[in-house]
């Protein structure tokens, strides 16, 4: 299969995620990972859920749609309240960027995006001696045609 993969919508908006998350963490020693949350602390996945793709349909022939993301990451877990609010922190201040630049119009450089949200907060999703595996829905919606 050969195709032009930094042309769609998911690797344009890994990449817009890169600079959100250079803006908040302090150590830039990560990889967003398409599909595969890796097994190291700092490793994230976007991964695109299913869902109804069309929102609106226009008698002129325009469609809004929509595309929805779990922006998954592994972060150190441990029996210490600060460690584990600093997590719960990261998808706060997460949230709070996303929004921000939604509003200021900084959105991914994806052809036709209207809007870029978080769906919820950051949420823990499984856990382990060492590591936890958070969760952020993200969605996107942009025109077509």
């Amino acid at each position: 299969m050969d195709i032009d993969y930094k042309e769609t919508r998911i690797s344009k908006l890994r990449d817009y995620l890169f600079k959100v998350i250079d803006d908040i963490a302090k150590d830039n020693k990560y990889q967003i990972n398409a599909d595969m949350l890796g097994k190291d602390i700092e490793s994230y996945s976007l991964d695109k859920i299913p869902d109804a793709s069309v929102v609106e349909k226009w008698i002129t022939g325009l469609e809004i749609h929509k595309d929805v993301f779990s922006f998954r990451s592994r972060k150190s877990y441990s029996q210490d309240t600060i460690n584990n609010l600093a997590n719960i922190g990261f998808f706060e201040i997460f949230e709070s960027k996303i929004k921000q630049n939604n509003h200021n119009k900084i959105l991914p450089e994806i052809n036709g995006i209207e809007s870029i949200s978080c769906l919820n907060c950051g949420t823990l999703n499984n856990a382990n001696t060492n590591t936890a595996e958070f969760d952020i829905q993200i969605q996107i919606t942009y025109k077509e045609g």
